[in-house]
């Protein structure tokens, strides 16, 4: 019954998360989106580039058609090396999941200043909401590795009992999981981006670890489809913090090998302390035998 009770607050929470997500996704794209300027500053824009179409079709005897054409190369052209974010729906639920997770790559940032003031608002409360959501998913995988290594133990290998060093070798399972993740999406960066192999290791490990320096973003070159890119990478790094957490829960609850290395440790340090007391009585045994006390 505990066990159920709590996979429904993980849906619950998971269910609260997701819905949060998107709740930001569509806030900041209606705020920040360029499209969304406001009525006067759209109309002093046509009246200028009327009067500059104007002037150039009367002095390079130029038909409105062939400057429309040069007009929209030029703003394509400004817009593809500009690298700023469009916001679109993709790069909106990026950023989100970026503020929310505080991977922060850096990439994509509000300019408004209504979008810096819902920034801080939506991390206020995001924020935990992410830890929380982690920490539980991540408990939840690790009892069902614990379930899988008990059924792998008692079938395969015959053994009775309950396991020795169970949250040890969940641990283990936990960071072949992370591995495997890693390694699919280093693969799928050659694929994608034309980056080597390491580089797509490292900017994923870096992901995962909510380091986000920004160097190596994924999903973040230029060619082939941007929402299929940004789709693919969300995908990932959800998946990635959720083995991190995995893998971090395991490791916090090693206690047995912890009391190995510490009796262990006590045996050396008593071997230590008999060998150092041991050795001044050699010395005083050595001492008495050799003195000779003078006769007159």
């Amino acid at each position: 019954m505990a066990g159920s009770g709590k996979a429904k607050t993980v849906l619950y929470l998971f269910l609260v998360w997701v819905i949060y997500l998107i709740i930001g996704m569509f806030v900041f794209r209606a705020i920040e989106r360029t499209e969304n300027e406001n009525k006067a500053q759209e109309d002093a824009k046509k009246q200028s580039l009327d009067s500059i179409k104007d002037n150039v079709t009367t002095k390079y005897n130029m038909s409105g058609a062939e400057f429309d054409i040069i007009v929209q190369q030029i703003e394509t052209a400004s817009s593809d090396s500009s690298g700023g974010p469009e916001w679109s729906y993709t790069e909106s639920l990026s950023f989100v999941i970026q503020l929310a997770t505080t991977i922060g790559y850096g990439n994509i940032t509000p300019v408004t200043t209504g979008g810096r003031v819902l920034c801080i608002i939506f991390a206020l409360i995001g924020i935990p909401i992410n830890i929380i959501f982690l920490q539980l998913l991540g408990e939840r995988m690790l009892r069902g590795e614990h379930f899988l290594i008990m059924k792998f133990e008692k079938g395969c290998l015959k053994r009775e009992g309950a396991p020795k060093f169970m949250n040890e070798k969940c641990s283990f399972v936990g960071i072949l999981l992370l591995l495997i993740i890693l390694f699919a999406g280093a693969g799928s960066q050659i694929e994608m981006e034309n980056w080597t192999f390491f580089e797509g290791f490292y900017a994923y490990f870096i992901t995962f670890t909510t380091v986000g320096f920004g160097d190596l973003i994924p999903g973040s070159m230029a060619g082939g489809s941007p929402t299929a890119k940004h789709v693919l990478t969300i995908f990932f790094i959800l998946m990635g913090l959720a083995a991190m957490s995995n893998v971090i829960n395991g490791l916090v609850n090693c206690t047995e090998s912890m009391e190995l290395f510490r009796r262990l440790g006590a045996r050396c340090g008593k071997k230590r302390s008999v060998d150092i007391s041991e050795t001044p009585k050699t010395n005083e045994m050595e001492l008495n035998e050799n003195y000779a006390p003078e006769t007159i």
